[in-house]
């Protein structure tokens, strides 16, 4: 380890107990020694121990921010909001998780790009897990999908062509065309409901995932009636 003189300073010339500014700064970090006597020397403290006491820092201030967000958290869950914003698909995937773990009952789920369901799938091996009622439609046929996610509970093809474009009109019809429209600016690629109390919708925008929370009470349930009538007209149907 080399050892470094001061020099040209009055600071040191003087005192031991006065150093140059920098070099103070640099001992109160604990970053170099500061010897006792005139004239003052100081050294290089051994990089492991300077590594070491950034890395307990680092923790520490970790640790005091994790505090403040959960502190934060909370009293953004006694503020509460009906609908959250989304964005980043490992964002969205978290958020799922929790939607199930959340529910007491059932987990209905829809899917336009059935690809997209596969990435939940630790989602569904939750919901499998709690004994929820798992219903997962997959709006495009196709048996790789069908036999990967059908480990998880019922999974239940449905054209929307044959649905849709039949001669009876009425409003679930109306809303499922525009929830599920292909033209939309954003086209929705999932539906996530949990006991019809709380959804989360995936929406392609731009080329960028993102989604969207909906505690209102009448969203999530209307949404749930939609997916059990896209059900029940695939199975007439069939």
């Amino acid at each position: 380890m080399k050892v470094y003189k001061c020099f040209s300073s009055y600071h040191l010339k003087d005192s031991p107990h006065h150093p140059l500014p920098i070099t103070k700064e640099l001992h109160k970090k604990g970053f170099i020694d500061i010897s006792e006597g005139t004239p003052a020397y100081f050294r290089a403290v051994e990089p492991e121990k300077v590594i070491a006491s950034l890395r307990d820092k680092y923790l520490r201030s970790a640790e005091e921010v994790i505090i403040k967000l959960k502190s934060y958290q909370k009293g953004q869950r006694e503020n509460w909001s009906p609908v959250w914003y989304l964005q980043g698909e490992w964002n969205i995937r978290g958020k799922v998780r929790d939607l199930v773990e959340n529910s007491e009952k059932e987990f209905i789920t829809a899917f336009v790009d059935a690809k997209m369901a596969l990435k939940f799938k630790k989602a569904f091996e939750t919901a499998k897990h709690k004994g929820l009622d798992v219903k997962i439609i997959l709006l495009e046929k196709n048996k790789r999908y069908l036999n990967a996610l059908s480990r998880f509970g019922e999974v239940i093809p449905v054209s929307l062509e044959d649905i849709l474009y039949r001669e009876e009109e009425d409003f679930q019809k109306i809303f499922t065309e525009a929830l599920f429209s292909s033209e939309a600016p954003s086209r929705v690629k999932g539906v996530f409901v949990r006991d019809g109390k709380e959804s989360i919708m995936v929406y392609e925008e731009d080329g960028i995932i993102k989604g969207l929370i909906v505690r209102i009470p009448f969203i999530p349930l209307f949404q749930r009636m939609v997916i059990l009538y896209l059900i029940e007209k695939s199975r007439e149907k069939n």
